[in-house]
């Protein structure tokens, strides 16, 4: 009995393995600046998994409309202003202390170009425009964003910029692009980036910030 069920159990890993180890297609496009717009295409399996994705879709509307309904007609109950304001300056703050450390940021930087060439992304263009509505907030941020956007911008295959409001709290996005990637090799990059020195060297030290 135990003998089958460990079998069981080996078989579905190596199933697993060689479902991961299939090359997935995917294109996208993405823009959040007047609404939400864009569509995400799927194929795996050699095409035998084939789908196209469009947003905001209609069911998803209806949804928001009776929820906004709803919510006019229950009175909501809402923090302190000022409760919510300290919590995005704290973790304003441990954002800004995580990328203050040169070493995470090239580690960033190493990981990024791994990601990229492993997904052979192609015709990339990625636009972050974000403001957290405090100026001070905003300038303390991008004292660490522009080192890493100017970075950005010299990688090769892709076109990537970030951008600063430093009057009101936004945050847009506006990307296109194409992979073919292979499951099995992204996994494994994102688990060696999670668990390596530098990675868990500087969590330790934002977790001592606080």
């Amino acid at each position: 009995m135990a003998t089958s069920l460990l079998l069981s159990i080996v078989c579905l890993l190596v199933l697993l393995i060689v479902l991961l180890a299939v090359p997935v297609s995917l294109s996208f496009c993405f823009s959040s600046e007047q609404q939400k717009q864009g569509f995400i295409h799927f194929k795996w399996l050699f095409g035998l998994v084939n789908f196209k994705t469009n947003f905001p879709d209609e069911t998803e509307s209806v949804s928001d409309n009776t929820q906004a309904q709803t919510q006019k007609e229950k009175p909501v109950k809402t923090k302190p202003a000022k409760t919510k304001a300290a919590k995005a300056t704290h973790d304003t703050r441990g954002f800004v202390t995580l990328l203050k450390q040169s070493s995470f940021r090239r580690h960033i930087m190493r990981f990024i170009k791994q990601l990229l060439r492993a997904s052979h992304a192609r015709d990339l263009y990625l636009r972050l425009r974000i403001g957290l509505g405090e100026p001070a907030d905003t300038g303390m941020l991008w004292a660490v964003m522009g080192p890493v956007s100017s970075l950005l911008r010299n990688l090769q295959g892709a076109s990537i910029e970030l951008e600063a409001d430093f009057i009101d709290a936004v945050l847009e996005i506006e990307g296109q692009g194409q992979f073919h990637l292979i499951p099995l090799q992204f996994i494994a990059l994102v688990i060696m980036f999670i668990l390596s020195p530098t990675t868990i060297r500087a969590w330790n030290t934002v977790r001592q910030a606080r």
